[in-house]
């Protein structure tokens, strides 16, 4: 009931950065008091329960430039998360609970109170998600399963492939029918994602992501920034790799090609 490639409560201010989480059953585990929590980065794929599970955590966290691979992406337990430039090919599962959990100071152990786990508050800026794993009551492909969220969402600048389940309030989104057969490939150098890069994401007018874009996360009423309180610019990709503001790229890879593109999203030590 423990277990996860990484498994961690009170994960306060901590960064979770470039790491290969793949059959594991469960990939990362965020259980509660994740405030102020920043993943980045990471390769999920082939996991058998979920890639992320976060739960009844109040925020804010934030999940950035990450490749998220298996059948359930994100098991969403919790409130006031950003997800940003992620690659989702799975479904998101959204599930409020009645236990009543801690809440902090920002940057801080301290409790100030305890609530229980609305879901919503949310944010989703500059995503790719792709549709086709298979679907139930509580998990749907894109952002569907927040239609009806009790708390308001924030979205914007999302592609949705293969049936994906757009956000009917997102103004600024992009949904292409086709399947981008996305698939893995381990070589004796590193793990190689192929797909097919519509050229039309190359396209779009997204936001680039800052604190200020993502305001604060509702229950305790913080900001989505540094340990220190200054201020976070989403402007890196995947690959560390300064984005064009003027052009920025849904997804973790800024400016990756068209058409068929191989990208080397892991160095084998």
């Amino acid at each position: 009931a423990e277990m996860g490639g990484i498994k961690i409560h009170a994960s306060i201010d901590m960064i979770i950065k470039n790491n290969r989480l793949h059959n594991c059953g469960r990939g990362l585990w965020l259980d509660w008091m994740a405030q102020g929590t920043r993943v980045a980065g990471n390769l999920l794929y082939n996991n058998s329960t979920d890639d992320i599970f976060v739960e009844v955590n109040h925020g804010p966290f934030l999940i950035e430039n990450n490749i998220l691979l298996s059948p359930i992406s994100i098991r969403d337990w919790s409130e006031g998360g950003a997800y940003v430039h992620n690659l989702i090919a799975g479904n998101i599962e959204l599930r409020p609970q009645d236990r009543e959990t801690p809440y902090h100071l920002p940057h801080s152990t301290v409790v100030v109170g305890l609530k229980k786990t609305l879901c919503g508050d949310d944010r989703y800026f500059n995503n790719i998600f792709v549709g086709g794993a298979a679907e139930g009551e509580r998990s749907k492909s894109g952002l569907g399963i927040y239609e009806n969220a009790k708390l308001p969402m924030f979205v914007d600048g999302n592609v949705y492939l293969n049936g994906a389940r757009k956000f009917s309030k997102e103004k600024n989104q992009l949904e292409i029918k086709t399947n981008p057969e996305i698939q893995m490939e381990e070589k004796a150098d590193g793990v190689y994602l192929k797909m097919n890069f519509d050229e039309k994401i190359l396209q779009m007018k997204n936001q680039l992501v800052t604190t200020q874009l993502l305001g604060k996360a509702l229950i305790p009423n913080a900001g989505f920034e540094n340990p220190d309180g200054t201020p976070i610019t989403i402007d890196n990709d995947y690959f560390g790799k300064k984005r064009e503001k003027q052009n920025l790229t849904a997804g973790p890879f800024d400016n990756p090609g068209k058409g068929k593109i191989s990208l080397k999203v892991w160095d084998k030590p």
